[in-house]
């Protein structure tokens, strides 16, 4: 009904606009005219209205509801245009905001950045003073195991294995500190503690790391020996040496050598030694020489003979005893004069007390990679000699003892006086145990509770567990010559002369027996007291 009368309102209004218009151009006097000629007669009505209706007429005045209807048109209008003013004040005033907000947008990434900045400075500073801290840790704890002569005790567990069928998967070793190992921590836990237990997954630059101090003071004219002891497939190679390849399927192959990927600590050892005797050539003049022989079944043999290296540089050691002490030629002869092809072997001690080998192969070396290829041609030899026994070489190496010996002589140039060193690796038979081999699976987490009465199934491994036994013992008597291994290695486990042993151990679950062997032996060796080694000091050699 509203909406009918405000329609009416504006028709009335519009029919009314335009009866007061007047026309325009040359007829515009027509319209008097025809109104006072329409005034003498009657208008016809218009054919479009209905003959039963009138015309409405034009209302001059609005009803009290158009008057509403307007009054509320009115308002409307009023309202929009408020709407519209504020809708665009809103409008400016974003606009204004959304240009702000870039430059404050710069302003808070200026601080960000600033932040970033010290906060970055702030972890670099406290990175440097964790390193030095460390670092003043470790040359304390090294200064301090110096001084007390005990056997430095290392802990590398081998990294748990997935394959099935395996009984691999599952791990029996945590490490929750540093220095503490714990062995089947969920049924019967046990745990060790070592100067340095390493997590499984470490590299083999952190494990040079840790030992490097006590490894480069050979260069200083001290004696070093690091042993390598553990179990069948634990990773003792690979910590000393690094992960050996054979670039053909034929590992007998004459013509091709075997390659070394992710170095270990014995070829970092040599490596930095190098580097550091490069840098002091000014000062010293450093000469290095290597030896290796292996030790299998009570029988030495030297793994440098028949080389290259050793037909084109190699020198034969001969023991210095008063009597020859004065002729060079038979202490330190050649390759052809000395028929060390034809001689055998023999352990001896010299005159200053040292253990030596006579007949064994000394070659000079001037680079690192002289001393990576000495290996491999030795080792490439070994694996020829053993495939024409029909023996595999891989095998082969875990019966075997390795020992690798650096000597190392620096004299400075200003006053003559000089030092002499020996860095010595032994890659170690493995440790496995016979109650290990004997021992069902079901019943190997029993050994841990029980008493420590461990027979290893090498014998020379066996023979140097009794040896550090007596030494833990102090025994006046040490059965040092009960085995070829332990009598190599008397200067090492006697006296004068830095030792560390680093045990391998694996982390399954399977090898429960093998691991509590190697870790009760770890921790016997700690309470071996080798004394304090001293700097050996010789006069000028030329």
């Amino acid at each position: 009904e509203m909406e009918r009368r405000v329609g009416e309102a504006r028709r009335a209004v519009e029919a009314e606009k335009e009866g007061k218009k007047k026309p325009k151009g040359p007829n515009r006097m027509r319209p008097n005219f025809q109104r006072q000629r329409s005034s003498s007669r009657p208008r016809p009505t218009s054919s479009k209205q209905p003959p039963s209706e009138t015309a409405t007429p034009i209302p001059e005045t609005l009803t009290p509801g158009q008057e509403a209807a307007a009054q509320r048109t009115i308002t409307l209008q009023t309202q929009v245009t408020s709407l519209r003013k504020q809708f665009e004040l809103v409008r400016h005033t974003s606009m204004d905001e959304i240009l702000s907000l870039h430059r404050q947008s710069e302003e808070w990434s200026s601080q960000a950045s600033r932040a970033v900045a010290v906060s970055t400075a702030e972890t670099d500073l406290l990175r440097e003073k964790l390193a030095a801290e460390s670092a003043m840790r470790l040359k304390l704890l090294n200064e301090l195991q110096d001084i007390r002569g005990t056997v430095r005790v290392y802990c590398r567990p081998k990294p748990s294995s997935a394959t099935p069928g395996t009984g691999g998967g599952k791990s029996i070793v945590k490490i929750p500190t540093h220095d503490i190992l714990v062995l089947n921590e969920d049924t019967c836990p046990k745990s060790f503690k070592y100067d340095r237990v390493f997590s499984p997954g470490a590299s083999q630059y952190e494990v040079f790391s840790e030992l490097e101090e006590p490894l480069i003071s050979s260069l200083d004219g001290f004696n070093v020996t690091l042993l390598a002891f553990g179990q069948g497939r634990s990773g003792k190679t690979h910590t000393l040496l690094g992960d050996v390849c054979w670039d053909v399927t034929d590992e007998n192959s004459e013509d091709d050598l075997p390659t070394i990927k992710s170095h270990g600590v014995q070829l970092q050892a040599i490596q930095q030694l190098f580097t550091i005797a490069g840098h002091r050539t000014d000062r010293y003049k450093d000469a290095f020489s290597m030896t290796m022989v292996e030790v299998h079944n009570e029988k030495l043999i030297d793994l440098v003979a028949g080389t290259p290296a050793a037909e084109r540089d190699g020198e034969v050691v001969v023991c210095e005893t008063r009597d020859n002490r004065r002729d060079k030629q038979r202490r330190e002869g050649s390759v052809e004069n000395a028929g060390w092809r034809k001689g055998k072997l023999e352990i001896r001690t010299n005159i200053d007390g040292n253990t030596v080998v006579q007949g064994v192969v000394s070659i000079p070396i001037q680079s690192f990679e002289e001393a990576v290829t000495i290996w491999q041609e030795s080792t490439a030899n070994r694996a020829e000699q053993l495939g024409r026994q029909g023996s595999n070489w891989k095998k082969h190496e875990r019966k075997t003892n390795v020992i690798t010996t650096i000597h190392i002589t620096s004299v400075n140039i200003a006053t003559g006086v000089g030092t002499e060193g020996k860095l010595q690796f032994v890659d170690m038979a493995a440790s496995d145990t016979v109650h290990g081999i004997k021992k069902a699976r079901d019943d190997v987490s029993s050994a841990i509770i029980e008493e420590d009465d461990t027979q290893y199934a090498n014998k020379s491994i066996n023979a140097f567990n009794d040896v550090i036994n007596a030494r833990c013992q102090f025994d006046r008597s040490v059965p040092y010559r009960n085995s070829t291994l332990t009598h190599l290695l008397r200067d090492s486990l006697e006296a004068d002369t830095k030792v560390l042993l680093m045990c391998c151990v694996s982390s399954e679950e399977a090898n429960m027996a093998d691991t509590v062997g190697a870790l009760r032996f770890a921790s016997r060796m700690q309470k071996v007291s080798i004394g304090k080694a001293t700097k050996h000091i010789i006069g000028s050699k030329e």
